[in-house]
């Protein structure tokens, strides 16, 4: 059965321009709303908490046994720019091959849901140990 490490961003202070509370506040919504989808897809997770840091979550599962490394941030943009920023950015371990199998398939799924001047990039992320998105 596959594991993973939910990380919802820790990051309170980031306000949206929208006004619907900061990130922190809405990545965790969206943990909460996958969580069902893992639980009927018989995938186990384990879930960071909103008084952790990034660092201490990706401490924590780099010392747990995860398949994969679940980050849930949004892109921001310079006060100038405001509302400006579009799509995502999905990061993925360079040494695992389904980390980015993973990344690719989010980053696809999420252009299809985007205008075409919106695309989702991928990029590597060094800091942790697994499979990472």
């Amino acid at each position: 059965m596959p594991t993973i490490y939910l990380s919802p961003s820790t990051q309170e202070w980031n306000q949206y321009v929208t006004g619907s509370g900061s990130e922190e506040y809405n990545m965790n919504l969206l943990a909460d709303a996958l969580v069902p989808y893992l639980l009927s897809n018989a995938i186990q997770y384990k879930r960071n908490r909103p008084e952790m840091t990034a660092g201490s979550s990706i401490r924590e599962a780099n010392a747990g046994s995860y398949d994969l490394y679940l980050a849930l941030h949004s892109n921001a943009s310079a006060p100038s720019n405001y509302g400006g920023t579009r799509g995502i950015i999905v990061f993925y371990y360079p040494g695992s091959s389904n980390g980015r199998r993973a990344a690719e398939l989010m980053a696809d799924r999420s252009n299809s849901g985007w205008a075409a001047s919106t695309m989702s990039e991928l990029k590597p992320l060094y800091s942790t140990s697994m499979a990472s998105v």
